[in-house]
């Protein structure tokens, strides 16, 4: 923002965007204390649902992974909590980079290790989700041989039952004796696949 100080518009792009991806850590700490001090029974709500439901319309699983990235935040990294309270131009990390963090550790794959490079790029340097995904994907949440074969199995399922839909569809243009054929062809995958 300093190096863009003589152009207004821009500054003021930079700060709302600033504004825009911290306001998830602030509004995840604010429903974490409205919850953990149930506040929402003092202003005449039944429960924290209704509360949620009614006043603040924002969707429940959006909730609960407000709650669980920032309880996770807290808990694994809370000197980055502390540090965007302290420095309001601080980076902070993205809901999704978080939630990355918080699967990787759940999933127990990467070694220690690994999982403080992977808080480091989330939660110091910035990356985002998709970057974290690209680059940690292998060892966060390795794919077991059996799992590539039910995936390409349920591929193949999917595949097999749509050409027969097709294939099945009276304007397909495909000449009836071939039609039968390949019906039957994909009959026999489709047993042999389920």
């Amino acid at each position: 923002m300093l190096a863009a100080a003589g152009d207004k518009e821009r500054v003021h792009v930079l700060s709302v965007a600033r504004t825009f991806k911290r306001s998830w850590l602030d509004l995840a700490e604010a429903l974490t204390r409205v919850f953990e001090r149930e506040s929402w029974q003092r202003w005449g709500f039944d429960s924290f649902d209704a509360y949620r439901r009614k006043e603040l319309h924002i969707k429940k699983n959006t909730v609960a992974k407000l709650l669980g990235s920032y309880r996770f935040l807290n808990t694994t990294a809370p000197k980055v909590v502390e540090r965007t309270r302290k420095e309001p131009s601080a980076p902070v990390p993205s809901l999704k980079a978080v939630d990355f963090v918080m699967k990787a550790a759940e999933r127990g794959a990467a070694d220690r290790s690994t999982m403080k490079e992977i808080q480091q790029a989330a939660f110091n340097e910035g990356v985002d989700a998709p970057k974290l995904f690209r680059r940690f994907k292998q060892v966060a949440f390795p794919v077991s041989q059996e799992e590539k074969n039910d995936r390409l199995r349920q591929q193949l399922v999917n595949a097999a039952r749509r050409l027969a839909n097709l294939i099945a569809e009276p304007d397909a243009p495909v000449p009836h004796d071939t039609a039968i054929a390949v019906e039957e062809a994909l009959g026999q995958l489709l047993e042999s696949l389920e």
